[in-house]
């Protein structure tokens, strides 16, 4: 028997791996810029295919679908990371979330009619796939707890494949259909469904070796109360951060949301470092080592403002030249979201090693209160503005959550909260040893 099912086997606390945080943070990015690659292989065919009123139909249906899994785990996928990062059985752990996740799925079923006609607007297609998609919300959900135990356990290797498999498989399935001259709103929806679905079935390899699962209601109750906390700023995370386009689904013309969809495609370059740092400092933050959190976010900044400054120079010729000439009007939204997502990745950080810390509901309050301003403001300067308004809103609320995030970061890590943000020189060191190793290798 291996080691890791002897120790479920025995209800002992599974050995931690010992990587470096240097190279899971480069392994995580180098994930990410395989699904940024992806994303910028398949988005201008199905934007010069589709033209802007069909991107802007498909950018409906998936702004909700890659919402809901985030909003309907009830925090959970959180919950199992930290239980496991810190050597709770696996048995133990998903007999706790799993009958609470399938539970709260079920609410995307009972959504998907409703939800469906109010968004789809008339267009057939975005209130079918949206149908489709929130009925297999289940399946997405429990696939998804399993994706938490990953996490706690640096289960590095399984986690990349599932992201990149997510990622490769709608994307090699688009070209195909673009090839065969057979890729529409339809075709595309159903990449985008299927694809990570697909992937994530290997996370079912995590079952393997667990025996004795069972319901505790009593450590249930205390997943949901961990979960609600975690819930509660995930679901206000997720809809500022994907309120914009699911408020123009229904307040503007699809061309316009389409313009807003490939400044979204663009800007998301750089959301991969953060994204990747976010997960790479939850098991250890949950460990203890709390002095990570700034050093982290320090590092975030910079490599993303980096990557912004060079990005925003490209833009006004790369777009027309890779989009098509029907998409130059999204060159200043794309700029003003390249401006957002350096508050953005700082954000994703400091609410990650927030919540690794125990400390949940910290973020909250930094989500509700943008959460608060963005709503009315988006519903009043949709119409008139559209994507332009939508990108200045995002810079604007993505400052504010960061400002108030830090204060959280501030008391719960006892440091100033310059300190996550102002790069010191010890950090360019960091960076540039790390690189020179990277070279050295053969």
């Amino acid at each position: 028997m291996r080691q890791d099912d002897r120790c479920e086997v025995e209800g002992l606390t599974r050995p931690a791996r010992r990587t470096s945080f240097a190279n899971v943070v480069a392994g995580l990015t180098s994930v990410n810029v395989v699904l940024l690659a992806t994303g910028l292989i398949t988005g201008p065919i199905i934007a010069r295919v589709l033209g802007p009123e069909g991107r802007g139909e498909l950018a409906a249906v998936m702004a909700v679908l890659t919402m809901a899994p985030a909003v309907l785990d009830l925090g959970l996928s959180n919950w199992i990371a930290r239980e496991r990062a810190i050597g709770r059985p696996r048995a133990e752990i998903l007999g706790a979330a799993l009958p609470v996740s399938l539970a709260c799925s079920l609410v995307g079923v009972a959504a998907a009619i409703p939800v469906s006609h109010v968004l789809g607007q008339g267009r057939s297609d975005v209130t079918t796939f949206l149908q489709v998609g929130l009925v297999l919300m289940p399946v997405v959900v429990c696939l998804q707890t399993l994706l938490g135990l990953t996490i706690g356990e640096s289960r590095w290797r399984l986690y990349a494949w599932t992201r990149i498999a997510g990622a490769v498989l709608p994307a090699a399935a688009m070209v195909a259909l673009w090839l065969l001259g057979e890729l529409t709103v339809a075709s595309a929806a159903i990449s985008y469904i299927a694809g990570p679905i697909v992937a994530s079935l290997a996370l079912l390899t995590m079952l393997r070796g667990v025996r004795g699962i069972r319901l505790d209601r009593q450590r249930s109750r205390a997943a949901a109360t961990f979960g609600v906390k975690s819930w509660l700023n995930t679901v206000t995370a997720v809809t500022n951060n994907r309120a914009d386009q699911i408020l123009m689904a229904g307040l503007v013309p699809s061309r316009e949301l389409g313009h807003y969809a490939v400044a979204v495609t663009i800007s998301a370059v750089t959301f991969g470092v953060g994204a990747a740092v976010s997960s790479a400092i939850y098991p250890r933050v949950a460990g203890g080592d709390g002095l990570l959190a700034a050093r982290a976010c320090r590092i975030t900044v910079l490599l993303v403002a980096t990557v912004s400054v060079a990005l925003a120079i490209l833009t006004p010729w790369m777009v027309p030249l890779v989009f098509g000439d029907d998409f130059r009007a999204a060159v200043p939204m794309t700029l003003i979201l390249l401006a957002s997502s350096i508050p953005a990745s700082a954000t994703i950080v400091v609410t990650a090693a927030l919540t690794a810390a125990n400390q949940p509901s910290a973020p909250l309050r930094a989500e509700l209160v943008t959460l608060a301003l963005a709503m009315p403001a988006l519903i009043v300067l949709l119409p008139p503005y559209g994507g332009n308004g939508a990108a200045v809103i995002s810079l604007l609320t993505y400052t504010l959550r960061v400002t108030l995030q830090l204060r959280a970061a501030q008391r719960t890590f006892d440091c100033s909260g310059w300190s996550f943000v102002m790069v010191k020189r010890e950090d360019l060191r960091w960076i540039m040893a790390r690189f020179q190793r990277g070279a050295a290798l053969p």
